[in-house]
């Protein structure tokens, strides 16, 4: 076949004549992704006055409807448009090889993300769209980190769509702030009571016994969800941690140690005869390195179902509740917390055991201890009585 290029005000036109007279038309152009594309839109011949005028006016048309995000059609064949979940696919590649957190991807790809934009145009989709998306997470009362890490998963996937060059001529509709992200309370005021707690494991013992040792684990320690099992049960982080191992645990100083990490610095947590049974249960069956992991040994990705179900027979409607109001899995990392504050314990003691990398993050549990302001102020009046009348 040998195409020769129209010229002159049809650029982009070229022609092939065939042996038997009929000439063909082609018109070349770049689509989405940059890649030049040369395709057939017509022919001349005895019974169609086809001409370079026709093509060029579907050159034109087709670059107009390119630029608006529509699909023009080429003889009943439509031009590819690459869609979110053409970008999500190629992105979900590079998660499994390289992030441990990819299940995590996912889930809340598949959850939130892909039922809205699965099936849309990438370069239809504006900081309008994701804005929408944003008042509708939070109509279902989902928290404000879960929105904000499906808006963060959603803007990485399309950062990497534009890097690779899966998509060029773009800007990221949830770059530079064009989308404000939901702000974070992370002051939960709610936060079971001991007599809560031991009949939420009481509950747990009978129902699941590895959702009972998870807990146990939590609130006796203080950890987070993400130190203990290596990933977040708020599903909002993009790392997961290597979690607690077997190493870590002292038997002969009865000491637990978590090592630092971005959100945390290192500490020893002392082991409690609770915490004793649990980790010599653990230990009988263990399936990994790590301290509790799933029935193949890796690591638990969210807190078990069975929590929620017993959590709601001791709280009704914890599930309806505000965020600052709901118990959840962190919850237990604040009644350890708040426990230590109303049994006296100074705040700086209550800060290594958290292991908070500033006293502000502590002070949140200051309320909690008991007030002695009071009482030495009176004693303070025990040396010099004799001035009182």
């Amino acid at each position: 076949m040998a195409l020769k290029p129209v010229g002159g005000k049809y650029e982009g036109v070229w022609r092939n004549e065939l042996k038997n007279g009929d000439i063909s038309y082609y018109i070349n152009y770049r689509n989405e992704v940059g890649k030049p594309v040369k395709v057939l839109v017509g022919k001349k011949t005895k019974s169609s006055d086809f001409t370079a005028r026709d093509a060029y006016s579907k050159l034109i048309e087709i670059k107009y409807k390119l630029q608006h995000d529509q699909e023009p059609i080429i003889k009943g064949s439509r031009i590819t448009k690459i869609k979110f979940n053409d970008i999500w696919n190629e992105f979900k590649k590079y998660a499994i090889a390289n992030k441990k957190s990819y299940q995590m991807d996912i889930w809340n790809y598949e959850k939130h993300i892909e039922p809205v934009f699965g099936d849309r145009a990438v370069k239809s989709l504006t900081s309008l769209d994701f804005e929408d998306f944003k008042q509708s997470l939070l109509v279902k009362k989902l928290s404000a980190q879960t929105v904000k890490h499906q808006l963060t998963l959603a803007r990485t996937i399309i950062n990497y769509a534009i890097k690779h060059e899966i998509i060029k001529n773009f800007t990221n509709p949830l770059a530079n702030g064009k989308v404000k992200m939901p702000e974070i309370d992370n002051q939960r005021q709610a936060f079971l009571t001991k007599e809560q707690a031991k009949k939420l494991l009481e509950i747990l013992k009978a129902l699941d016994m590895q959702t009972y040792h998870l807990t146990v684990l939590l609130l006796f320690t203080g950890a987070r969800f993400s130190e203990v099992t290596g990933a977040s049960s708020q599903k909002n982080k993009n790392d997961i941690e290597d979690g607690l191992k077997w190493n870590n645990i002292n038997y002969k100083t009865k000491t637990i140690y978590f090592k630092k990490t971005k959100n945390g610095n290192a500490r020893h947590i002392y082991i409690n005869d609770i915490l004793l049974e649990t980790l010599r249960a653990l230990e009988k069956n263990k399936k990994s390195d790590l301290v509790i992991s799933t029935s193949t040994g890796g690591n638990i990705l969210r807190m078990p179902a069975h929590f929620l179900t017993a959590l709601e027979s001791i709280i009704p409607e914890n599930k309806q509740k505000d965020t600052q109001d709901k118990i959840t899995a962190h919850s237990l990392r604040h009644a350890h917390a708040s426990w230590l504050a109303m049994d006296g314990l100074d705040i700086l003691q209550i800060k290594e055991q958290l292991g908070h990398k500033t006293l502000e993050m502590t002070l949140r549990y200051s309320h909690l201890m008991p007030n002695k302001r009071f009482e030495a102020t009176q004693k303070l009046t025990s040396f010099f009585n004799f001035w009182v009348v």
